[in-house]
């Protein structure tokens, strides 16, 4: 029997993982292969800098990302370096499945709220490898170290969450395995 999609609740799928291990790449390539899933759109308190693209987020004053954290419009939120970032909530009109990129902390919110989401770590081969694709990308040697601490951390963190981990050692099998995994998500969930 198929699906009937008046009935099937979204899926949402959190993708973490630390900087350099190319999780939005890979976000990019699963939304262009997949007209099911759609990805969020965080909204912000921070001004705009001139390299954000037209669609990097929602820009709000303080004020009204305040009023929506308060009516509770946020699947998860956070505070950082005094402006406010957020996970708006599905649009209950869209049928589409819903992709986070978001950190560790943000996925134990979305979690709290919706303990069916499915969480990916994605992550380098190793550390080595991904010292040297922060660096690469622009990152001094002591910042990439800095990441990489925090990337031991997250991977603790989304370990005890339940976080089903993927190795990005190439581009296109990381990509075949998470649609594997959403497929099977929603075929068992659906």
């Amino acid at each position: 029997m198929g699906e009937n999609p008046d009935t099937r609740t979204p899926l949402v799928v959190v993708l973490s993982g630390p900087g350099g291990a190319g999780k939005g790449t890979i976000a990019r390539a699963l939304v262009e292969g997949d007209d099911r899933l759609a990805l969020s759109r965080s909204w912000t308190s921070r001004e705009r800098r001139i390299d954000d693209v037209a669609d990097a987020y929602v820009f709000v004053d303080r004020a009204t990302f305040e009023e929506r954290r308060d009516e509770g419009g946020f699947l998860e939120w956070n505070e950082f370096l005094g402006c406010f970032y957020g996970t708006p909530t599905p649009d209950i009109d869209d049928p589409r499945d819903l992709l986070l990129e978001i950190d560790v902390a943000g996925g134990r919110q979305v979690l709290e709220r919706l303990p069916d989401a499915l969480c990916l770590f994605v992550d380098a081969p190793d550390d080595e490898e991904l010292v040297s694709r922060l660096v690469g990308r622009g990152d001094s040697v002591e910042q990439a170290e800095a990441r990489v601490r925090e990337a031991k951390r997250e991977r603790g963190e989304a370990e005890q969450l339940g976080y089903l981990r993927v190795i990005n050692d190439d581009l296109d099998e990381a990509v075949a395995r998470i649609t594997n995994l959403i497929g099977e998500h929603r075929r068992l969930n659906g």
